[in-house]
């Protein structure tokens, strides 16, 4: 297993140099970091060096939860160097939920979509998606997360990205999905003395404020209108969050 990452510069030359290291979510096929470009444009104008890694790189058949996932990340992040922000989109969320008591306090935790915990009703959902690709259904499992992750009761055309994705994507769809059922990183995070944030959409049809948890100096702002993508529904918004955040914790 290799790790697979992509760097972006910060958009100008500032002292000190600050780092976010961002975990992506399941994507059947890994996008260069393309899915959280709203947020990384924020950070890289507030002076950090981004790296976003495929959260799923490290993944294989004897990873069966997020916290096997993380170990291996928390190996290999030294790699990186030291971390000023970590930082995570839906599984890539859990998998920082899970390292943040690696950080010193001094450090922020930003989680975009991210679970805590799953209930009964994100996990049949989730498990939903996962079957299709498991049963080698891959179109109408895609075509299934494309409906999830719009706001609820929203409707649009949904993509057809079954012939633009190579031969692994079901396996990774399927995976990963499966990795955040039963989840329950409650402890995890409240024991996190720095600063965190979630940001969950407010219409979102998957994770939503039920099912993210901090501690009583954390953050949980829902994004009116948004849906499971609230930096793509409401990339304005979202922005100004995190650009408070990253301003407010140093």
């Amino acid at each position: 297993m290799t790790a697979v990452a992509v760097v972006f510069p910060p958009a100008q030359d500032t002292l000190p140099l600050r780092h976010a290291l961002i975990f992506s979510p399941v994507l059947p096929q890994w996008d260069q970091g393309a899915f959280f470009t709203p947020v990384t444009d924020v950070l890289r104008l507030a002076g950090f060096q981004v790296t976003v890694v495929d959260t799923l790189s490290l993944w294989d058949v004897s990873t069966t939860t997020v916290r096997e996932l993380a170990e291996r990340w928390r190996n290999e992040t030294r790699c990186f160097g030291e971390v000023d922000l970590l930082a995570g989109n839906a599984l890539g969320g859990a998998v920082a939920q899970a390292l943040a008591g690696t950080l010193s306090p001094s450090s922020g935790v930003l989680l975009v979509s991210s679970p805590t915990l799953t209930d009964s009703v994100l996990g049949d959902r989730l498990s939903a998606i996962a079957v299709l690709a498991e049963q080698g259904r891959l179109g109408e499992a895609l075509a299934l997360l494309g409906r999830r992750v719009l706001p609820e009761g929203e409707s649009g055309p949904i993509d057809n990205l079954e012939p633009t994705v190579g031969p692994a994507a079901g396996l990774r769809l399927a995976r990963g999905m499966r990795l955040l059922l039963e989840l329950d990183l409650v402890d995890d995070v409240r024991r996190y003395a720095g600063p965190l944030i979630h940001i969950v959409g407010a219409r979102s049809q998957l994770v939503t404020d039920k099912h993210v948890a901090g501690a009583v100096h954390h953050q949980i702002v829902s994004v009116p209108g948004a849906g499971m993508r609230p930096h793509s529904d409401s990339p304005e918004i979202v922005a100004a969050i995190v650009g408070q955040f990253v301003t407010a914790s140093g």
